[in-house]
């Protein structure tokens, strides 16, 4: 019988037959969102519903309103305030958010989102690779326990590119790192071996 790996692998998918042919490959969790060319943007709640009916692994959901960066206004984050309470009605395993001010995470706006997430997990997504201190900001995500993970490429294009960041990133963090960034499947055995994290997150990491 094969050895499992000592690590999981997350597909990002946008809509149900990725979901079911991710699932099918054994995929761990998918992270479901919309619109891949403007960094993913919160996904149809019915479809996520859909989703949710026909595999057995988690899902945790996108939750941006903005097209284009990760920047927020009063407007916007009552869109995905309302977003957030719809999905709590639903099985997901968690949600997906990143908001960014400044060139720093955007500490009140994201503390107000982790709290209407509560009780479900958070991913915090990419948008943490453009802050100007990740490590401060990390240190201030340690500080929320449902904030179980941090999604990565170490502020580079590819996950390959940015594996001394990501070690650093892991050094700080409490809980889960997930390396990111244009991850093949072929390239897990190399990335495991360079950074151990717990979690890997892609397209084609399957």
């Amino acid at each position: 019988m094969p050895v499992s790996p000592d690590y999981k692998l997350e597909a990002c998918v946008v809509d149900y037959d990725q979901a079911i042919h991710a699932a099918d490959r054994g995929a761990d969790r998918l992270e479901l969102c919309s619109r891949l060319e403007t960094e993913g943007m919160t996904p149809d709640i019915q479809l996520t519903a859909k989703i949710i009916g026909a595999v057995k692994i988690p899902v945790r959901v996108m939750i941006r309103e903005t097209e284009a960066g990760f920047e927020s206004d009063e407007e916007v984050l009552r869109k995905m305030e309302s977003a957030i309470s719809q999905f709590k009605l639903i099985p997901i395993d968690g949600f997906v958010i990143g908001l960014i001010q400044n060139h720093r995470m955007d500490r009140a706006s994201t503390a107000r989102l982790i709290e209407v997430c509560q009780p479900f997990h958070v991913t915090i997504h990419k948008a943490i690779d453009q802050s100007s201190n990740v490590m401060d900001d990390l240190h201030w995500l340690n500080t929320y326990t449902t904030v179980d993970t941090i999604l990565t490429s170490g502020g580079k294009a590819t996950a390959l590119e940015g594996i001394d960041e990501i070690l650093k990133m892991k050094a700080v963090f409490k809980r889960n790192i997930m390396a990111a960034g244009k991850i093949t499947h072929g390239q897990l055995s190399f990335l495991h071996n360079a950074l151990d994290v717990p979690w890997y997150h892609g397209r084609n990491v399957l």
